[in-house]
């Protein structure tokens, strides 16, 4: 049996669409390793499932306006008879004009390999430019993809001679997404179509994502129609953050079809358990800047706490907003805002999934008459040098 290759984004940190994310607390970027377990049903009459261990290297990146990730995996098979060991590894990178309605472009590259029983590998890269469009906890993102790859078989037979299928893969088309952010929980629809190498494909479905501070549970449902007919997929992924640097993800359902690389949907699922062994691009932003000129001046939060890694609503509220709550944007591994402030003093803090939150550090913490603890803004006439 050919390896099929695994859906690791889904077992490694493609839970974060809707979830959370995988990023340490402080910092910008960071290096996991991540360890687990996962099995493939394979198709046709067997139904016995491929076991594999699977260990592997995550590296992640995000800035104000930009992200990147790379990994590198291996898979075990338990054995040789149902599955193949097998090396996995993909890169992508995102950039986008703003931080909100933006327009972006994303590029993406992977490749698969198996040596056993015989040779097998496929290797992709997309590209594809990107708008969004955010309105408070509304958000639509229409993606083009643009698509090439090449696959190799070789089959070394037992008099030596060897036999080689080659094919090159190419794919174009487009998929939307629309989302809504509540209190702790989120919804999501989806669709996109696209024509490939192996033919016409196209999808529709819908996800859910329920959360708390410290868990995040994602349900999806979708209908693929492929050259091999239409079949309803779906699945579940939950992620735990366990401190400030371990984090346990899980998956379990019907993976997708890939029209690039002509991959047929599965079933299968697993657990990986991530390690932070570094990170770097330096401590996060402040929670709170100020920018631009007298008049027309600007405070810019980022919160970035392991409270809110797996929040799915994040708001900020104080003095400057008449107390009404404005969604903050998710970059990277936390939530970012702009709001526009007159010289004073303010009060204020933030909403996390409906619940109030304030870090402990912050300067000028005092209690109201709530009972709650506000953070403390104050806005000068005069323009500091560095722009805060």
């Amino acid at each position: 049996m050919m390896t099929r290759p695994l859906a690791l984004p889904t077992l490694a940190g493609a839970v974060v669409l809707g979830l959370g994310t995988a990023h340490p607390a402080a910092a910008q970027g960071s290096v996991q390793l991540q360890a687990g377990g996962a099995s493939a049903l394979p198709e046709g009459p067997r139904t016995e499932a491929a076991l594999y261990g699977l260990a592997g290297l995550r590296v992640d990146w995000a800035g104000t306006r930009t992200s990147a990730h790379a990994t590198l995996f291996g898979g075990l098979a338990s054995d040789d008879l149902r599955a193949s060991d097998f090396v996995s590894a993909s890169t992508g990178v995102e950039a986008w004009t703003g931080a909100g309605t933006a327009l972006g472009i994303a590029a993406r590259a992977s490749g698969f390999r198996i040596a056993s029983p015989f040779t097998y590998r496929v290797a992709a890269v997309r590209v594809g430019p990107a708008l969004r469009v955010r309105e408070g906890r509304a958000e639509a993102t229409l993606r083009t993809d643009l698509g090439l790859g090449h696959t190799l078989t070789e089959l070394r037979r037992d008099d030596g001679r060897v036999r080689r299928a080659e094919r090159d893969l190419w794919t174009r088309g487009a998929d939307i997404e629309v989302g809504w952010r509540q209190s702790r929980w989120a919804v999501e629809g989806f669709a996109g179509a696209w024509s490939s190498a192996g033919g016409a494909f196209s999808r529709g479905g819908a996800a859910l994502t329920v959360g708390g501070p410290r868990w995040a549970v994602r349900l999806e449902a979708d209908r693929w129609d492929t050259p091999l007919g239409d079949e309803w997929l779906g699945g579940v992924a939950l992620l735990v953050p366990l401190g400030r640097r371990a984090t346990v993800a899980a998956s379990a359902g019907r993976a997708p079809p890939d029209p690039l690389t002509l991959v047929d949907a599965g079933d299968q699922g697993g657990v990986l358990v991530g390690w932070t062994v570094a990170t770097f691009a330096g401590p996060p932003p402040p929670v709170v800047r100020l920018s631009g000129e007298p008049g027309s001046r600007r405070a810019v939060f980022y919160l970035d706490d392991l409270s809110v890694r797996a929040a799915t609503l994040v708001e900020v509220i104080g003095d400057f907003t008449a107390w009404t709550p404005i969604a903050l944007d998710r970059v990277g591994g936390g939530w970012r805002g702009e709001v526009a402030v007159r010289p004073g003093v303010y009060h204020y803090g933030f909403r996390v999934d409906g619940d109030w939150f304030v870090p402990e550090d912050m300067p000028g913490n005092v209690p109201d008459e709530w009972g709650r603890t506000n953070a403390t803004l104050v806005v000068s006439e005069v323009v500091e040098e560095g722009g805060s």
